[in-house]
């Protein structure tokens, strides 16, 4: 990742990262429940362009998190924040719990026969869930978005280099 090249990241740097985290694990989760809904009630294999886009999202969304995590371990002890200090500190634990919830809601759907009703209802819970674990980034980003064209460049830059970071998976 290039941003974790920086020696170092200002707090209005971090604050735009957050929101490229928030947006895109926020879209590959709502990507994945789309396509998954689309798939509801068929048998595996039947629409095979709806499943790779479902595969592509739901792991696109591990990338993600692996993304963030890297990002928060290569500056978390080094920042200096005024008001996102839990947010770092809580980061590696939510990290780890949003991991877990998707590995078992991409094992139940590896292993289901079908993409049945309780399947997605199960997956899609698990996905709001794992997004509910980041409601301290996401208000964050919502807090940093109400700024709009006032949002400093360097909140802008930082932003645009991670989610580059995210789209050269």
């Amino acid at each position: 990742m290039r941003i974790t090249r920086y020696p170092s990241i200002s707090e209005t740097q971090f604050s735009g990262c957050v929101a490229a985290f928030v947006d895109s694990l926020t879209g590959e989760l709502n990507a994945a429940a789309s396509a998954l809904r689309r798939l509801e009630g068929q048998g595996k294999g039947r629409a095979f362009a709806y499943e790779m886009t479902l595969d592509q999202h739901r792991y696109g969304a591990l990338i993600v998190l692996d993304r963030w995590n890297a990002l928060v371990t290569a500056f978390g002890e080094h920042l200096e924040l005024a008001t996102r200090a839990e947010m770092v500190r809580a980061a590696a634990g939510r990290v780890r719990a949003a991991e877990e919830i998707l590995a078992r809601a991409n094992a139940l759907l590896d292993g289901a026969e079908s993409y049945a009703a309780e399947v997605v209802a199960a997956c899609l819970m698990a996905w709001q869930s794992v997004s509910g674990i980041f409601a301290q980034e996401r208000e964050d980003a919502g807090q940093a978005a109400k700024l709009g064209p006032m949002l400093p460049e360097e909140y802008r830059e930082a932003r645009r280099i991670f989610l580059e970071d995210l789209a050269a998976r």
